[in-house]
This record gives C-alpha cells, sequence and structure tokens, in this order.
C-alpha cells in the first residue's frame, strides 16, 4: 500500500470515527428553538404623554388639554434556544429580545431596517444536583418570581428548587440587580456584597386537593452611596431606580391563598415591608424635594380575588390595597414599594397591549398607593374566539394635593374591553380598548397650565396586537 492511499485511509478512519462521536453527540442533546413574536399597534389615545410616565427614563406622563392624539406600530420580539440531554439533567438557554421598535423610527424600524436593537433577555444554565434529580439548579440571567406583585422580572441569580415533600415545595435564591456603582460602598462596611443582593425562600404547599397555600421571605441589602444624594421620585417609586446609588435594608414578608370549591375560586396575596433606605432625598409629585435622606419603611399590600368559573364564563371580582404614604416631607415611607415588576390590571394606568408605554408598571402609583375595585367577565364564545369587559374603580389609598389646596384620592370610573382571536394555536390576533372617566384626583396629573383642582381630561385607549408563539 503506498503513502497515498494509507494517507486516504487514515483520512477515512478518521472521518469516519469523528461522524460516530457527533452522532452520539447529536443524540444525547435535544435541541429546541422558541419564539414570540409580537406585533402591537397603539389604534388610537388622547393622551399620547399620559403613557410615557413611568419616570425611569425622564418621561413625561402628565395629561394635557390639547394632547396630541397617537397612533403606531411597534414589533417585540423574542426568540430563544434550549439544549438539554436527553434525560433533561442539564439544560441551557439563551434568549434574545427585539423590544419596542416603532415601524418607521430610527432605532431599527426606518428605511433599511438598520439599527442596534438586539438585547440579551435570558442567559442560564439549568441543571439536577446528582444527588437528587428532583432538585435543581439555575445560575445566570433568567426569569426572577418571588411574587408578581414585588418581584418578578429577569434578573442575574442562582436559584435552588425541589420538593420538601409529596406536598411542598421551595425555592431558595441570591440574585444580584445592580453592582454598577460598587466606588461608592464604604470599605468600612463592606460586607462582601457590594451590590444590590436579594436573598429569597418560598415556599407552597398543598393542604388539600382544593387548596394551596404559600410563603416567602426577601431580604435586600445595598451599599453603593456615592458622593452626594441621589433622589427617589414618586413617579417610578421603585427598588431599581434606587439600586445603583443608596443604601437600603428592606424585609418582605409574604403570603398566597388557592382555594377552588367546584366553580368558586378564591385567591389571596398579603405582604408586609419594614427596613431602611438611606442616601436619597423623596421628590414627590407636587412640592418640595424632602430634604431627608434617611427613612424608615414599613408599607404592606394587600390583595383578594373571588370569582365562579362557569365553563365558557369566568366571573371575577377583585379587590387590592397598596399603602400609601400621608406625608411626603417626613422621614418615613409608608408607601408600598416594588422590586420590579410588570402589572397589567388596569389599562389605563399599568400595562396593556403596548407594554413598552405605559404610566405605571407597578400595583400601586406613586407613592400614595392603589385602591382598585375591579370586576371582569370572560366568555368563551369558541375555542377560538374569547370576549371580555371590565369595569374598575380606581383610587389612590392616600390622598393626593391639588393646585387649589384640596386633596383628593378618586381616580375615575374605568371601563375596558377585549377581543381575542385565535385562528391558528400558535396566532393570536386581539384587540383592547379602554375609557376612564376621570375623577378630581387626576386633576393631580394634569400640566400645571390646567390644573385647577377638577378633572378636565378623560382618556381613552385602543390598541391591538398580532402575536405569533412558538
Amino acid at each position: 500500500m503506498n503513502v497515498m492511499r494509507k494517507t486516504k485511509l487514515c483520512i477515512a478512519i478518521c472521518a469516519a470515527v469523528a461522524a460516530t462521536s457527533y452522532s452520539n453527540l447529536v443524540t444525547a442533546v435535544e435541541l429546541e428553538f422558541h419564539g414570540d413574536m409580537n406585533n402591537r399597534f397603539q389604534g388610537y389615545t388622547n393622551q399620547r404623554d399620559w403613557f410615557n410616565g413611568s419616570g425611569l427614563a425622564g418621561k413625561e406622563g402628565a395629561l394635557k388639554k390639547s394632547s396630541p392624539t397617537e397612533t403606531y406600530g411597534e414589533i417585540k420580539y423574542r426568540f430563544w434556544f434550549e439544549a438539554a440531554t436527553d434525560d433533561n439533567a442539564v439544560r441551557g438557554v439563551f434568549a434574545t429580545e427585539i423590544g419596542g421598535i416603532r415601524y418607521g423610527e430610527g432605532s431599527g424600524g426606518d428605511f433599511s431596517g438598520d439599527g442596534t436593537n438586539v438585547e440579551t433577555r435570558w442567559a442560564y444554565v439549568d441543571f439536577a444536583l446528582p444527588s437528587s434529580l428532583d432538585h435543581r439548579v439555575k445560575v445566570g440571567l433568567q426569569p426572577i418570581n418571588v411574587d408578581k406583585h414585588l418581584w418578578n422580572e429577569t434578573a442575574m441569580a442562582a436559584v435552588f428548587t425541589g420538593p420538601l415533600s409529596d406536598r411542598w415545595t421551595y425555592q431558595a435564591l441570591w440574585g444580584r440587580g445592580d453592582s454598577s456603582n460598587e466606588s461608592g460602598v464604604d470599605s468600612a462596611e463592606d460586607e462582601g456584597f457590594d451590590g444590590a443582593d436579594n436573598f429569597a425562600l418560598n415556599l407552597s404547599g398543598k393542604l388539600s386537593p382544593n387548596m394551596k397555600i404559600g410563603g416567602f421571605l426577601l431580604y435586600q441589602m445595598n451599599n453603593q452611596i456615592a458622593e452626594g444624594t441621589g433622589t427617589i421620585n414618586s413617579t417610578g417609586y421603585e427598588i431599581k431606580a434606587i439600586a445603583d446609588n443608596s443604601k437600603y435594608s428592606i424585609t418582605n414578608v409574604g403570603g398566597t391563598l388557592d382555594y377552588t370549591h367546584e366553580n368558586l375560586f378564591i385567591k389571596g396575596t398579603a405582604i408586609y415591608q419594614t427596613g431602611t433606605i438611606e442616601g436619597v432625598n423623596f421628590n414627590p409629585l407636587n412640592g418640595p424635594v424632602n430634604p431627608a435622606d434617611d427613612y424608615d419603611l414599613s408599607s404592606y399590600f394587600l390583595r383578594g380575588d373571588i370569582g365562579l368559573d362557569l365553563g365558557a364564563t369566568t366571573l371575577t371580582y377583585t379587590l387590592w390595597y397598596s399603602s400609601g404614604d400621608d406625608n411626603p416631607n417626613d422621614d418615613n415611607f409608608d408607601a408600598f414599594i416594588a422590586t420590579d415588576v410588570d402589572m397589567n390590571e388596569s389599562m389605563i394606568f399599568q400595562e396593556n397591549m403596548t407594554d413598552d408605554d405605559y404610566f405605571a408598571e407597578t400595583p400601586y402609583l406613586l407613592d400614595k398607593g392603589y385602591l382598585m375595585n375591579k370586576f371582569q367577565i370572560d366568555h368563551k364564545l369558541s375555542n377560538k374566539l374569547t370576549v371580555s369587559g371590565m369595569a374598575i374603580y380606581n383610587m389612590l389609598a392616600e390622598d393626593v394635593r391639588l393646585a387649589d389646596g384640596s386633596e383628593e384620592s378618586a381616580l375615575g370610573l374605568e371601563f375596558g374591553a377585549r377581543v381575542s382571536y385565535k385562528p391558528y394555536n400558535s396566532l393570536e390576533l386581539a384587540v383592547e380598548t379602554a375609557y376612564l372617566l376621570a375623577s378630581d384626583a387626576t386633576d393631580a396629573f394634569e400640566e400645571t397650565s390646567i390644573q385647577d383642582g377638577n378633572s378636565d381630561e378623560d382618556i381613552i385607549h385602543v390598541a391591538g396586537r398580532v402575536r405569533y408563539k412558538f
């Protein structure tokens, strides 16, 4: 056998071995590709700036006498890959997102579409402990859910989950939400945690076939005070807004209930907060900045849902109360404060189908809390078509001072409707509309030139979406 033939034979053998190894690798790993392609359309609103009022990016949020109406289309696409061993002992997840790109805008939605607009949404590894495949660990950038009213968003974390018994499960996590200002940490007080650190434990149990309960503890600490004093605004009142320049120590304790009996269902959530927040001045909606930079936090949140599931029709009554602050000038925070959430119960005051534009993403408004009374009916006309209607009476938990010196808490009566049609299992065509009959407390949200102690502007919202999920 000559050299050329030996070389060819060696190449053939190596190729066969490589192909066999690759085949074994492929059969040992399962690959999945998923997507959520959400096209949203703001059909009409008479208050463009109201739905830009989150306060986290210098947005206005003021109601105007002659605010320009607005219509637009936008896309929010999310794609993710999952790679898992054939026994699911190890999984890896990587997700990207293209968020809030409007038709015709220069962030990537104008001619040629060339913009830098892809972000990393998730990137984590999920694996089972070798000693017990029922207990798992997730590390990396991942969805976090301590409670949807308190902290329910993406963050860097290590999360441990598993069963405690045939009825009880647990979730334990450490997450770091921010460490951008580690230089602001006082080395004399450095305890090894230089960022916005969060430690949580969730327990969930099934007491009977009809009743589930849960409890959680979330402790949050931060020590990133730089030179000077930061600010926490009543608009954009969230922990994530001050995580890069404040010092806080906050304990959150909560419980949940989920009970069903025949057609009846009852759900409940209760949360209590206590702790301190330092290194920031408080900036109220109206009035001077509070010069205090050290606040005691004591607040709570309560929610209850009761309803009837009648098959094609579901009736739900929701009552919730987020505590508010009645005195913006003292050194106490009595208003419930969320870490990072996305609430969408009210189309006017919270997120809606065009969920990158909203007044608030939180279960409260400003530092004044929130009292919501909501009745909703959902009816399936067919397997493909669902219609919903709702009426909400919106109030602040504490009075807000108006321009004429009076104080009010009633925000108004909101009516909403939604239609969802699924021509295919993975495709949704939907529209929604809402109208707020404003009460006098909304005067506090109006631009200064029309504040007179009375509500002057009702709010209209009309939107739709075309959403493909796979």
